[in-house]
């Protein structure tokens, strides 16, 4: 029996886990393509999956486009193993935090994901940090100004969306990764999403990851320092991100990684 062909997609959050793939080596992807792997570029995403992941049934697209453009596209057909990894999949950065639902449009978004890939076994990955950080890494935009009543701002929850997410693609494997140390955490990270053991990940992509993966999410470590929430709102976070991180553990048919 043919081994099943599997999509794995990293879909979220936001600026958390960013540029791993722009990190791999040539020789890495040599390596990679020996296992009939095919990791989907930031120049291909946007051009040949982006409208596809994006679209929304109420423009008449999901039976129409969906399903031609990717389950019968003969480029990667012949691939054993797609990855792809999209830090915003699930919508802009406001979605994430200053909407009344988190990502409301999370549900359309990882449904397209599974009728795009509907003839293998999905893996969805989804990486998180602390909604203090993340707060910070919004604070650092000069388009956002924040409200002035932090201390009646609701608090969103990861294990809310990983319960959506779980609720929409009950077939799929689910991860949740805690990327709080990002830098503990990125390398198990991509070496997970490629279906490999770490040992296998050669020098230079180690060193393109330290040097160039999850840049935002580091810069808002050290904003933080500068930038201090609130004390209330601070507290509440941080209980927050307790309280998902006990939550999505006992979820199940999800799996969370700790750093």
């Amino acid at each position: 029996m043919p081994e099943q062909k599997t999509a794995t997609v990293h879909f979220g959050a936001n600026r958390i886990a960013t540029e791993v793939f722009e990190c791999l080596s040539d020789h890495m992807i040599k390596v990679l393509l020996t296992t009939s792997t095919k990791t989907i570029s930031r120049q291909e995403y946007v051009k040949d999956f982006r409208p596809t992941m994006v679209a929304s049934d109420k423009l008449g697209l999901l039976q129409g486009l969906i399903e031609p453009l990717l389950k019968d596209h003969e480029a990667l057909d012949r691939f054993q193993h797609i990855v792809l990894s999209e830090h915003a999949l699930l919508g802009p950065i406001d979605d994430m935090l200053t909407k009344k639902t988190m990502f409301p449009k999370a549900k359309r978004r990882v449904q397209n994901i599974e009728r795009a890939f509907s003839d293998r076994t999905l893996r969805l990955h989804l990486a998180i940090a602390p909604q203090a950080q993340c707060w910070t890494a919004l604070l650092a935009d000069d388009d956002f100004t924040p409200g002035s009543k932090t201390d009646t701002m609701p608090v969103h929850s990861w294990a809310d969306l990983a319960a959506r997410v779980a609720n929409a693609c009950p077939e799929a494997e689910i991860t949740v990764w805690d990327f709080e140390r990002p830098e503990e955490i990125m390398l198990p990270f991509l070496a997970d999403l490629l279906e490999i053991d770490i040992e296998l990940i050669d020098d230079r992509t180690r060193a393109n990851l330290q040097d160039r993966a999850c840049q935002p999410l580091k810069n808002a470590k050290l904003l933080s320092k500068i930038v201090q929430l609130e004390e209330g709102l601070q507290m509440r976070m941080d209980a927050q991100y307790e309280l998902d991180l006990n939550t999505i553990d006992a979820m199940p048919n999800v799996s969370l990684i700790c750093s």
